[in-house]
């Protein structure tokens, strides 16, 4: 595929096949990460790549628990009752369960902004991480493989530092979820250009 065809035919993908990632392949969509633009032009992040059963299944727990306190808690209108409980037995049913998963971390131990922009730095290198994401979402699926970006592990991030443990005084981003979709994903209609963007 070229790089629109990528662009226009990929979906977040929630359900997996069981196959394994190879490590290659998965490292074929970090270092496309990698190549995305840094603002600030500085590399502060670090990726923590999870495919161990063990591992991934405590990611998963975690998960089920994030979208709940998302859908209850979060949301300045929340979910029904009923609305959870399906959420819930899908995710039970493996929903969200991935052969691999990517969490992206961004590194602001030594900031390089004067105090009082270093707000505006932990910004720069959220928009680097999505950069990454974005990147390695699209070199997925050209390789066939689905993805789903995660961000409820924000409400979180102590719980999930446990599982991931990151290199001390790193701050969790988000996480990718990938594997080879179960079915091929349709794409969701988006808000029309005319709806979004203003010329002047």
């Amino acid at each position: 595929m070229d790089v629109k065809e990528v662009i226009f035919s990929r979906a977040s993908v929630r359900v997996f096949r069981p196959d394994p990632l190879p490590v290659d392949v998965v490292n074929e969509v970090l270092e496309a990460g990698v190549r995305a633009p840094i603002a600030g032009g500085v590399e502060k992040w670090f990726f923590v790549v999870v495919m161990s059963e063990g591992k991934r299944r405590k990611i998963h727990e975690l998960l089920k628990e994030g979208h709940v306190i998302y859908a209850t808690k979060v949301l300045k209108e929340p979910y029904p009752e009923r609305s959870v409980r399906k959420w819930v037995q899908s995710m039970e049913a493996g929903m969200y369960y991935a052969p691999a998963y990517i969490a992206g971390y961004i590194d602001m131990r030594e900031p390089r902004h004067r105090e009082e922009y270093v707000d505006e730095e932990r910004i720069f290198l959220h928009q680097t991480i999505a950069t990454a994401f974005q990147n390695m979402i699209l070199t997925a699926w050209s390789l066939g493989i689905g993805s789903v970006w995660l961000g409820v592990p924000l409400f979180m991030k102590e719980e999930f530092n446990k599982v991931l443990e990151p290199p001390e005084g790193l701050e969790l981003a988000g996480i990718l979820a990938l594997g080879y979709p179960t079915d091929k994903p349709k794409p969701k209609p988006r808000k029309t250009l005319e709806q979004i963007v203003k010329y002047i």
